[in-house]
């Protein structure tokens, strides 16, 4: 058995209508296999949240003989090849051929590693030394979350409708998934906020007490803990635009405001005292309008 003191929580993942686009049958290509967009997002977060990353997929392609596992190999590298480009690594690829109506003799076969037996999370549990209770499955069929269920491990299935279409068999049940999600995007971010909320609620009251830390010293730290927590959490990938039609406004008024204001020198020294004037006015107009612009130009 794994080392509960020392183990670490992980996400398994279905591969298919999951990370990579669905297929109606299987894929039996390698370049048939592409990443479904923001999978790799979804999985670099969940990365730097802490969570090995393992790939659990029933392929009863080689049961029914359309596939080698040669084959599968080299569509498991691509995988691997597409996510290396997101600055993604995988901690483990495991995959069940066996199928009880297969017509290969050597998969032909019901077996403990089929989801949704629990058989190849826990042999990833085992291998890689995750503590399962602290894990997530996260697919796309009812099948996805049973096996995470039986494993000890929360579970969500995504619900895409673009995932659900290509795979022709119609919306999954949920009923067995603690939560749902719309996309793998959707479903990491759920992972890790309610990880933190957990987080939070196990923190022993004693266990804070006995502190040898000041009380002062002991808010600083929380306050810290929870900046920490909190830019962890935020979704990255929500890049807010700088740019606005307020800012480009504000920004050509404050050059007229200038110009203005290098008129009102040569009035000064040159022109009448009429037109100091005037320019000084429009100058002190345009910068109000400018103020105006920033002051509406929405904060981030």
């Amino acid at each position: 058995m794994s080392d509960t003191t020392t183990s670490t929580p992980a996400v398994f993942l279905d591969r298919d209508g999951t990370i990579a686009h669905e297929a109606p049958n299987y894929i039996t290509r390698p370049e048939d296999l592409e990443l479904i967009d923001g999978a790799g997002q979804a999985l670099r977060r969940l990365r730097a949240a802490g969570y090995k990353l393992v790939v659990i997929t029933n392929q009863a392609c080689l049961a029914r003989g359309i596939l080698e596992e040669t084959t599968l190999q080299q569509i498991h590298e691509r995988l691997q090849s597409l996510l290396a480009e997101e600055a993604v690594q995988l901690d483990g690829i495991y995959f069940c051929g066996h199928h009880p109506e297969g017509t290969v003799e050597k998969y032909a076969q019901e077996a403990d590693r089929r989801k949704p037996a629990p058989g190849m999370l826990l042999e990833a549990a085992e291998q890689l030394n995750i503590d399962l209770a602290r894990s997530w499955m996260v697919g796309d069929t009812g099948r996805d979350a049973q096996a995470g269920r039986q494993a000890g491990c929360r579970s969500i299935i995504l619900t895409d409708p673009e995932q659900i279409a290509k795979k022709g068999t119609g919306p999954s049940d949920t009923s067995e998934a603690d939560f749902t999600a719309n996309n793998l995007l959707e479903a990491a971010d759920l992972i890790i906020s309610q990880d933190i909320g957990l987080a939070d609620s196990e923190q022993p009251p004693a266990e804070q007490a006995q502190s040898p830390l000041p009380a002062a010293q002991n808010d600083n730290t929380r306050l810290l803990t929870e900046i920490l927590r909190e830019l962890r959490h935020q979704r990255v990938t929500q890049v807010h635009r700088e740019f606005s039609v307020n800012k480009m406004l504000a920004g050509m008024l404050q050059c007229t405001v200038f110009l203005c204001l290098v008129m009102a020198y040569v009035a000064f020294s040159y022109w009448t005292e009429k037109s100091l004037y005037a320019c000084l006015a429009i100058g002190l107009i345009l910068q109000t309008m400018v103020v105006a612009l920033l002051l509406l130009h929405p904060s981030r």
